[in-house]
């Protein structure tokens, strides 16, 4: 009876103040409202380069197996052998994240300036071009490395990306 007697204690106390401190409420809101939109796409290619460097740690890992033997190693296999790819320094942190990071930063100063070139031609959708051109060329990517890590499943999806993006 206790743990209900707080939740309605705390409950009580949120919704007494839920007019506090509204005009502060009320911008907030407001300028979350306008980054909405930026937000998500930075958030969206953060992940799509994140993708991309896990599928880059499998292709060099399951290159780094076949050099020490074994033929044709599964994708599994692949995955399991990142930490020993790390290791051995073929997959490298400090470029890796420099990868992340520089991708990121082009990514931003790209979507940018299509939009300042929206707003001055008068929304013409660049920025929608911009963003599309470059979420297709990390997903190009990403399959690249995948096939690289020979995947055979997304081998066709190469050639086939890169009609779609032409």
């Amino acid at each position: 009876m206790e743990f209900m007697g707080q939740i309605y204690w705390y409950a009580y106390k949120s919704i007494c103040n839920i007019t506090t401190g509204w005009p502060f409420k009320l911008a907030g809101g407001a300028v979350l409202l306008v980054v909405a939109r930026h937000a998500a796409l930075f958030t969206a290619f953060s992940l799509l380069v994140v993708l991309d460097l896990f599928a880059k740690f499998i292709a060099l890992s399951y290159e780094m197996i076949k050099t020490q033997g074994t033929e044709s190693p599964s994708l599994l296999e692949s995955i399991k052998a990142i930490p020993e790819a790390h290791r051995q320094r073929i997959i490298n942190s400090h470029e890796m994240k420099t990868q992340f990071s520089g991708k990121v930063i082009v990514y931003i100063i790209a979507v940018m300036a299509a939009g300042i070139v929206d707003f001055i031609v008068g929304h013409a959708n660049f920025s929608q071009i911009v963003i599309a051109y470059l979420a297709s060329t990390e997903l190009l990517s990403i399959i690249e490395n995948l096939d690289d890590a020979g995947v055979s499943a997304v081998h066709d999806l190469v050639g086939l990306i890169k009609r779609k993006r032409a």
